[in-house]
C-alpha cells in the first residue's frame, strides 16, 4: 500500500487528505501549532498511523508523496517574525523600498503614516556601482563598499541580505559578484539577488520582492530541515512537494532558495481544486469560496485558468513574483462580533484563530464568533462538532452574546447570532463581487465551489446575496486545498526584459526568440534537476503588453508550442490576443493602436502523476434513509423543524429538499427552504433552487 498525503496549514486548523492507491480517501484535522507548525503535521500524521494500529515510523514508509501547502512565510511577515534583513542597492538609490510608488493605502486619512518597511534605513547599504539600461557597464562595481556593507551586517546582526542594482535583469554581473563578496565574508547568512529572484523591469516591485525573499528565506528554509528532519526520522522516504503562490508545487531545494514563491500559496491549492471539481460537471468558469477559521479566500476561474497576478500586496508591500489571484478578507469562523465604538454592529476582521478560539470551544475566549452565533442558529450540534472529536458548548456561546452585543444592543440572541449570520455573509458577498464583477464577470451566471469547514454552512445564503445558481460542495470540502495540492503539477514560472514595439516594422524576432530560448533552457535545467523526464514538460509562453502609453501591462497567452520559435506569422495571433484580453478585464480594446512589448515569461509545467478519485456507485434518489434526527434549525425570523442527514451515508443520486442539515465529520452543509441537493458521481453534493432542473440550472453555468 502506497499513500499519497496533501497537508494544508491553515490558521485554526492543519487540514489532511490522505489518498490510498484505490482512490479512497480519508480526510484528517489538527489543531493549528503556530509556534512549530511541523507539530501539527506530525500530530495529523500520527492520527493516520493509530487509524491502521501503527506506529508513525511504521506508517511512514508507506507514504509515497505528501504534497504541502504552508502559511508560515506569511505569518513570518504579517507578525514582524523574518529573519534581520540587509539590503544592498545602488548608491543614490537607497530609498526606494521606503517610498514604494508614493501611494497611501487610505489617500483621505491625513494622519496615516507609511508602513515600516522590513529593512531599516541603517541596513540600506548604497554600493557605487551603476549598469546602462542596455546592460553596459558605466561604473565598476565597488568591491570595498561590499566589504564595508558586510562589516556593518555582521555588526547588527544580519542573517539575510538581499541585492538589487539598477538594471541588473540586464546585466546580472555586479549583482552576482556582489553575492559571491557577500557569501565569503558572512558564510551564514542567506543572501538573494534581485536577478535570480524577479529579472524584470522597475526596481521597487522587483526590490521589494527580493527583499521579501531573503526575509523569509531562512525561515522557510529551517521549517523545512525540520520537518525533512521529523519526518526521515521517523521513516519518510517519499517525496515531499511545496506548494507555491502560482498554483504548482517545487521541490524542497528549489523553495529554500526562492522562499518568496511560498509567501501566497495558502490558498493557492484552492483554485487547482476548482477547476478539477469544475471539469467533474464541464463548467469552465467557476468562483471558489474557501471559509476557514480565519479568512475567506475567493478566486475566479475563468476557462479553466485561474488569474495570475504580479501586483499583490503583502503587509503593504509588493510582491511582484506571479501568484494567484486569491481575494481574502477577514471572514471564518473564528471572525469576532462586536459593537464598535460608533455603536455598529460589525463581523470580523479580527479572529480569535486556533487560540483562544470563539466562546463554545470553551479553551479561554470570550468574544462572540460566527461558530457561535451558527451553534446557536440551530446549524451545528454541540456533541458533533469534528464529526464528534470536539464538543463546544452553546453556553458560554450564548453568554458571549449576551455580554458583548445583545445587552449593548437589546437584541434577543437569536437576532443577535442572525445578524452575525447575515453580515458576515454580506462581507462574503461582497468578497466575491470585488473578485467578479470588479474584473468584468458576472457571479449570476457562476458556478460557485464552496469549501472549508465553515463554508457550506454559510453558501446558499451568500449565493442568494449574488443571485448565483448552483453550489457544488465537495465531499471533501473542509480540505479543499489539500485536494489540490494532490492534483497540482510541478511549476515555475520566468521572465525576461525585451521591449519592442509589436508590429511587423519594428519588431525583433531574433532578439524575441534569444529570450524565449533563454527561458527555455533555465526551465528545463531546474524541471530536470527535479527528476520530470522530458516527456512530461509542457512550456507555455506569456508576452507582458500594453498600448503605447499605457503604465501597466497584460500578461498575454503567445501562439507558441513547447519546443518552437515565435515568427512573423505569429504576430496577428498575438496582437489579437492581446486585444481580447484587454477588453475582457476593461470592457474594451483598441484594434490597430500601437502595442508595446516589456518582457516575456515562460511557464514551465512538470506533469506529475495524478491520483484517481473514486466514482461511487448508485444509491437511488431517496435519502431518507440517511436522516439521523431532526432539530430547530432558526432562518430569516423563524424556527423550522429540520431533518439532519448523516453526509458519510449519503452518495451517487441521492436527492433532498431544504430545509435541511446534512452534517459531515468536518463540515456541515445548510439547505434553507428554497434550495435542493442532489449527489453527482462522485457523491459531491450539488446545490440548485427549488423549481429548476440540474439540467436547468448548469445551462446558467456552462
Amino acid at each position: 500500500m502506497a499513500y499519497k498525503i496533501g497537508i494544508d496549514v491553515g490558521g485554526t486548523f492543519t487540514d489532511f487528505l490522505l489518498m490510498e492507491d484505490d482512490g479512497s480517501l480519508e480526510v484528517y484535522k489538527a489543531s493549528s501549532t503556530p509556534q512549530d507548525p511541523s507539530v501539527a503535521v506530525l500530530n495529523g500524521l500520527t492520527q493516520m498511523a493509530e487509524a491502521r494500529n501503527i506506529n508513525l515510523d511504521q506508517f511512514l514508509p508507506q507514504v509515497s508523496l505528501v504534497a504541502h501547502g504552508t502559511t508560515i512565510t506569511t505569518n513570518a511577515v504579517l507578525t514582524g517574525n523574518v529573519a534581520r534583513t540587509g539590503l544592498v542597492t545602488t548608491e543614490g538609490h537607497r530609498d526606494w523600498l521606503q517610498t514604494r510608488r508614493g501611494l497611501k493605502p487610505s489617500c483621505y486619512d491625513p494622519k496615516e503614516g507609511p508602513p515600516e518597511p522590513l529593512v531599516p534605513r541603517k541596513l540600506r547599504r548604497p554600493v557605487t556601482e551603476r549598469v546602462a539600461h542596455d546592460g553596459t557597464e558605466l561604473i565598476p562595481l565597488s568591491v570595498g563598499d561590499i566589504l564595508d556593507a558586510a562589516r556593518i551586517f555582521k555588526k547588527e546582526g544580519v542573517e539575510a541580505v538581499a541585492v538589487c542594482f539598477l538594471h541588473s535583469f540586464v546585466n546580472p554581473e555586479h549583482e552576482r559578484e556582489a553575492k559571491n563578496l557577500l557569501e565569503k565574508e558572512l558564510p551564514n547568512v542567506y543572501v538573494s539577488t534581485s536577478s535570480d529572484v524577479l529579472p524584470q523591469v522597475r526596481v521597487y516591485e522587483r526590490g521589494s520582492t527580493t527583499v521579501f525573499n531573503a526575509a523569509v528565506g531562512p525561515v522557510l528554509r529551517s521549517y523545512i530541515g525540520n520537518l525533512l528532519g521529523k519526518l526521515e526520522t521517523n521513516g519518510f522516504q517519499g517525496i515531499l512537494l511545496i506548494m507555491q503562490s502560482n498554483g504548482g508545487m517545487m521541490s524542497p531545494q528549489v523553495a529554500m532558495d526562492f522562499a518568496v514563491n511560498t509567501l501566497l500559496s495558502g490558498p493557492a491549492g484552492g483554485a487547482t481544486s476548482g477547476v478539477y471539481f469544475g471539469d467533474i460537471h464541464d463548467c469552465k468558469n467557476v468562483i471558489t469560496m474557501d471559509m476557514g477559521g480565519t479568512s475567506f479566500d475567493v478566486c475566479l476561474i475563468r476557462e479553466r485558468e485561474p488569474e495570475i497576478s504580479t501586483e499583490l500586496d503583502v503587509a503593504l508591500f509588493r510582491m511582484a513574483a506571479p501568484s494567484i489571484g486569491i481575494h481574502t478578507v477577514g471572514a471564518g469562523g473564528g471572525s469576532i462580533a462586536h459593537v464598535d465604538h460608533d455603536g455598529m454592529f460589525r463581523v470580523g476582521p479580527k479572529s480569535a484563530g486556533a487560540f483562544p478560539g470563539p466562546a463554545c470551544y470553551g479553551t479561554g475566549g470570550t468574544e462572540p464568533a460566527v461558530t457561535d452565533a451558527d451553534l446557536l442558529l440551530g446549524y451545528l450540534d454541540p456533541n458533533y462538532f469534528l464529526g464528534g472529536a470536539m464538543s463546544v458548548s452553546p453556553e458560554l456561546a450564548r453568554e458571549a452574546f449576551d455580554t458583548h452585543v445583545c445587552n449593548k444592543l437589546s437584541l434577543s440572541e437569536e437576532e443577535a447570532a442572525w445578524g452575525t449570520y447575515k453580515i458576515v455573509n454580506s462581507n462574503m458577498a461582497q468578497a466575491v463581487r470585488v473578485t467578479s464583477i470588479n474584473k468584468g464577470y458576472d457571479p449570476r451566471s457562476a458556478f460557485l465551489v464552496t469549501a472549508g469547514g465553515a463554508g457550506p454552512v454559510h453558501a446558499c445564503a451568500i449565493a442568494d446575496e449574488l443571485e448565483a445558481p448552483m453550489i457544488l460542495v465537495p465531499k471533501i470540502s473542509s480540505v479543499f486545498c489539500a485536494t489540490g495540492m494532490l492534483i497540482s503539477d510541478i511549476k515555475h514560472d520566468f521572465v525576461r526584459v525585451v521591449h519592442m514595439i509589436l508590429d511587423p516594422k519594428n519588431m525583433d524576432v531574433p532578439a524575441f526568440n534569444a529570450r524565449v530560448q533563454d527561458m527555455r533552457k533555465e526551465a528545463l535545467d531546474v524541471l530536470s534537476r527535479e527528476g520530470i523526464s522530458p516527456e512530461k514538460i509542457q512550456l507555455n509562453y506569456w508576452a507582458d503588453i500594453r498600448y503605447e502609453g499605457q503604465f501597466n501591462e497584460i500578461a498575454t497567452p503567445v501562439p507558441m508550442k513547447n519546443g518552437s520559435r515565435f515568427a512573423f506569422g505569429m504576430l496577428s495571433q498575438l496582437n489579437e490576443n492581446f486585444n481580447k484580453r484587454h477588453d475582457a478585464l476593461f470592457g474594451y480594446s483598441l484594434p490597430g493602436f500601437t502595442q508595446e512589448l516589456m518582457s516575456l515569461r515562460l511557464t514551465a509545467v512538470g506533469v506529475v502523476d495524478k491520483p484517481r478519485f473514486q466514482e461511487t456507485g448508485f444509491m437511488g434518489e431517496d435519502a431518507s434513509a440517511s436522516i439521523k434526527t431532526t432539530r430547530n434549525m432558526y432562518w430569516d425570523g423563524e424556527w423550522l423543524t429540520t431533518e439532519v442527514y448523516d453526509g458519510p451515508s449519503m452518495g451517487r443520486g441521492n436527492t433532498l429538499v431544504g430545509p435541511a442539515i446534512i452534517e459531515e465529520p468536518t463540515t456541515t452543509i445548510v439547505v434553507p427552504p428554497n434550495w435542493q441537493v442532489t449527489c453527482d458521481r462522485f457523491s459531491n453534493y450539488v446545490l440548485n433552487h427549488v423549481g429548476m432542473s440540474l439540467e436547468e440550472s448548469f445551462a446558467r453555468v456552462r
